[in-house]
């Protein structure tokens, strides 16, 4: 038994002909009559007692339309819930690191409103390490992830763009004036770094690191509005992403000697059935540059 036979049953028996109730549903007479006659060999018995004009219902017949108005009702509740679910669709959960997110979410947002206007973010701003730790507790759904190294295998990913690491200070600086900078000159440069849990610190202590210099850390923070602050004000000076530095025309922006760069990727757990708005932002990311 089929819902799609009951519904033929109830409103042939609704209306009190097949041909009226083949035009309701905008099916064929003979689909009608086949779906009444299927049921009737399902059974076993006869719902209806046919003439040469119109029908009446059998004992059978009567028992079969009490029941099936019955639960065709329930089925269209059912059907109603479940679309009305469907369309309260839940946000996509998206992690970004806070200097990734200055540039990069404006241009998310442009490129999503053209194409789905209708998908929803729930976005939050954490250095990169506490970004892998809520995609595998699944507290996030995906995030843009800077790395350098690749990431682990219990990961996909769809690559974003690359980004420059650039040191900032004011135009004043006695280094500003260089072309670029190398990690020796700044030996004993108060600096201000974000904390361990950035992947951007992270690459730039390897850069201190292979030229075997100690980095003088002023200051270590998780505000970007920090960092900025200390470096405009002169106290120290320190490492932005390229996107966004050049929003800061009142600092001197050297690359580094020799240039340094990060990826940045949208990442998911590979053990994580991506849902339909997920899916949406996974193929945006990969078809379409988002920076």
């Amino acid at each position: 038994m089929k819902l799609q036979q009951l519904r033929y049953f109830e409103a042939t028996c609704r209306l009190g002909s097949i041909s009226r109730a083949a035009e309701s549903l905008h099916v064929s007479q003979p689909s009608v009559s086949m779906a009444i006659r299927d049921l009737e060999r399902e059974f076993g018995v006869s719902l209806i007692a046919r003439r040469y004009q119109g029908f009446s219902l059998t004992e059978e017949g009567t028992i079969l339309r009490e029941m099936a108005e019955s639960l065709l009702r329930h089925a269209d509740h059912v059907s109603n819930r479940m679309q009305a679910l469907g369309r309260q669709r839940r946000p996509v959960r998206l992690g970004v690191p806070p200097m990734i997110g200055t540039t990069l979410l404006p241009a998310l947002y442009r490129q999503l409103a053209g194409r789905y206007p209708d998908l929803l973010l729930a976005t939050e701003e954490l250095g990169t390490k506490t970004l892998i730790r809520d995609l595998r507790e699944n507290v996030l759904d995906v995030a843009f992830v800077s790395h350098h190294a690749p990431l682990p295998p219990e990961f996909d990913a769809v690559p974003v763009t690359d980004m420059e690491i650039v040191w900032c200070a004011l135009p004043g600086h006695p280094l500003a004036g260089e072309s670029r900078i190398s990690i020796p000159q700044l030996e004993d440069e108060p600096l201000v770094f974000f904390q361990s849990n950035f992947s951007l610190r992270e690459r730039v202590m390897q850069q201190f690191e292979d030229a075997g210099v100690t980095p003088h850390i002023l200051h270590a923070t998780e505000q970007l509005s920090t960092v900025q602050s200390l470096i405009r004000s002169g106290t120290a000076t320190g490492f932005l992403l390229r996107p966004l530095a050049a929003t800061m025309p009142d600092l001197a922006v050297l690359s580094l000697d020799p240039q340094v760069f990060v990826h940045v990727s949208l990442v998911w757990r590979r053990s994580q059935k991506p849902f339909r708005d997920m899916n949406r932002l996974i193929e945006l990311c990969r078809q379409v540059p988002v920076l």
